[in-house]
C-alpha cells in the first residue's frame, strides 16, 4: 500500500472555524520512494476574515490571499481528485488526526463531499505524532531536546 504524506494551512486554529488556505502531498511506494507531488493554494473566500497568529505561522500575506489563481471551492476539487487518485493509500500526517483530518472532513462536508475519504474506500489514517510519542515511551534517548 503506497504512503501519502500531507499537510494543511488554515486561516484559523480552530477546526471548528477553519478554511483551507494551501494543501501539500506527496506520493510514497512501499519503501518510501516518492511517486508524485500535490500542492494547491487558493484565494480565502470572501466571508472570512483570516486570524492574525495563523497568517504569521503560515507566513502569509494579504495579497497571496486574494490574489490566487484557484478559488477555494476548485481547490478542494482538485484535492479530493488528488486523493481519489492516489487511493488506497495509509494517509499520514503530523498532529494530522486532531487538526488536518477534522478540518478536511469537514471542508469537504460543507462543500457537499464525502468527508471520510482518508479513512474509507480503502484508505487508513495514521499520525506520526503518534510514532513520536511511541517511540519516546520506549526510550526517551530517542529524541534530542533542549
Amino acid at each position: 500500500m503506497n504512503y501519502v504524506v500531507w499537510d494543511i494551512e488554515t486561516d484559523s486554529a480552530q477546526t471548528d472555524w477553519a478554511t483551507i488556505i494551501e494543501i501539500g502531498g506527496i506520493l510514497l511506494d512501499e519503501n518510501f520512494k516518492e511517486l508524485e507531488r500535490f500542492q494547491a493554494r487558493c484565494r480565502l473566500p470572501q466571508d472570512r476574515v483570516p486570524s492574525a497568529t495563523a497568517l504569521c505561522i503560515n507566513k502569509s500575506n494579504v495579497d497571496l490571499l486574494t490574489k490566487g489563481n484557484l478559488s477555494h471551492y476548485e481547490m478542494l476539487t482538485q484535492v479530493e481528485q488528488k486523493f481519489r487518485e492516489w487511493s488506497p493509500a495509509t494517509f499520514l500526517g503530523y498532529s494530522s488526526i486532531n487538526f488536518d483530518d477534522e478540518v478536511i472532513r469537514k471542508e469537504f462536508f460543507k462543500s457537499l463531499r464525502k468527508p471520510y475519504l482518508t479513512n474509507t474506500e480503502g484508505n487508513v489514517r495514521h499520525d506520526a505524532l503518534n510514532i513520536v510519542r511511541a517511540a519516546f515511551a520506549i526510550d526517551d534517548n530517542i529524541l534530542k531536546t533542549e
